[in-house]
């Protein structure tokens, strides 16, 4: 029988279209045909959460999370506060908010959130807290994998970063993040050559810390495992492996430290 070299190593072309492909855990949870689209969306949208929770979750995404202008604001400000573990007072909350497992959600007084950003806890495991005056601009992901994603008070977050981990971010207070950064990814597991790249687990290194005041550039990576020292500054396209002092200036691929301040 004639096989196929490389992922899919032992599988006859004829077999090929009719054997299930390589996914990661979570791709396999989420597409399992053997549990019916309803619970898979119940897991999805609101975890362990009760039917009631449920219920509304679903009115409120249905009825206010597209609800343009200060109609929109306002609905949003009076009734999400209700979704999230905790909430404090005067949420500014945009159109198209992705939100997950929002009874694990923590948010802080005088948070902003602005247009389409997402906020997704997965896992029985994880959380997110956004601090006093926390900004999560347009576009923004904050994803928590079964981890403990904290944004101290103060901080800033531009568009169409990402921030998500395995196992911790804790961001300082007053810490800005540009646009485009992302904060947190691992890489997946080398070695064992018996299983495709997909399925391996990630490795996982503890996590990101970053210190009060710094300033992450744009399109900085922060790798999982680094720990970046008070106002320190990261220079925009970097990716940082390793750790950064308080108060130091890296930029590059990999960064470097240039300067101390």
């Amino acid at each position: 029988m004639e096989e196929v070299t490389g992922v899919n190593r032992g599988v006859s072309k004829a077999e090929l279209g009719k054997a299930e492909p390589s996914m990661t855990k979570q791709q396999a949870q989420f597409t399992n045909p053997k549990v019916s689209g309803f619970s898979l969306y119940k897991e999805l949208s609101v975890g362990d959460g009760t039917w009631i929770s449920l219920l509304g979750y679903e009115l409120s995404m249905l009825l206010f999370n597209n609800l343009p202008g200060i109609v929109g604001y306002g609905s949003r400000a009076f009734l999400y506060p209700y979704l999230f573990k905790n909430c404090g007072k005067r949420p500014g909350i945009g159109r198209g908010l992705i939100l997950r497992q929002p009874n694990k959600i923590t948010l802080g007084k005088g948070v902003l959130i602005d247009d389409f950003a997402t906020l997704d806890v997965r896992g029985d495991g994880g959380s997110i807290t956004l601090g006093d005056h926390v900004t999560v601009g347009r576009f923004t992901t904050v994803v928590s994998k079964d981890a403990n994603i904290v944004l101290g008070n103060g901080v800033n977050v531009g568009s169409y970063a990402r921030i998500a981990s395995q196992s911790k971010v804790e961001i300082g207070e007053s810490t800005l993040i540009a646009a485009y950064a992302y904060i947190g990814p691992g890489n997946h597991q080398l070695g064992d050559d018996s299983k495709p790249m997909i399925e391996k687990d990630m490795e996982v290194k503890g996590g990101v810390k970053i210190g009060a005041h710094a300033w992450i550039g744009a399109r900085a990576t922060i790798l999982d495992g680094v720990t970046i020292g008070a106002r320190a500054i990261i220079g925009a396209h970097s990716l940082v492996k390793d750790d950064v002092p308080d108060g130091a200036i890296a930029v590059g691929s990999p960064a470097k430290i240039i300067k101390k301040i």
